[in-house]
């Protein structure tokens, strides 16, 4: 779906008061590019639908869509794959302790359900050995890693093509 902002749009005085109240609330200044208050309603349509693969995802069931599905999976994925990447240990006990705001079964059910997909895998850490046998450290699977380090590449290079047009 391509939406087009019809620049002959007119809005009631409703709306463009609560257009008001929206852009003030905004952090335009953030932008790596300038742009007014003004101009920036009539670009943001245009803005958005170059941003549009930031929220695109495909279709059919894959390990990220899976780790993105709850606020929850995607809060003990980013900690797995982090303590991966860092070479550190990583297992249900330490994601509960990290994540207080969720019970330990949470956590376990989370993990669990991870490991029986394929998602996550029970393996050393890449850094070092495990010297009890009872821990199971957890690690992502190399489709996931994989996946989730595609994405960021794909973000980065359409954030990169999104800044030249603006910039």
């Amino acid at each position: 779906m391509d939406f087009r902002i019809d620049r002959n749009l007119v809005l009631s005085d409703k709306d463009i008061k609560r257009e008001k109240r929206i852009i003030e609330r905004l952090h335009l200044k953030k932008l790596p590019f300038s742009i007014t208050a003004e101009n920036f309603c009539s670009r943001y349509i245009e803005m958005f639908n170059d941003m549009r693969p930031f929220f695109k995802s495909h279709e059919g069931e894959y390990a990220m869509k899976w780790c993105f599905t709850t606020e929850k999976k995607m809060r003990v994925f980013l900690l797995i794959f982090e303590a991966n990447e860092m070479g550190n240990e990583m297992y249900k006990e330490s994601v509960s302790s990290l994540l207080p705001e969720y019970s330990y079964k949470t956590i376990a059910q989370i993990i669990d359900e991870g490991v029986a997909k394929g998602y996550f895998i029970k393996l050393e850490p890449r850094a070092g050995k495990i010297n009890d046998s009872k821990i199971r450290n957890i690690r992502p699977s190399e489709n996931l890693t994989v996946e989730f380090i595609n994405w960021n590449i794909d973000l980065l290079a359409t954030a990169n093509n999104f800044l030249k047009k603006y910039n």
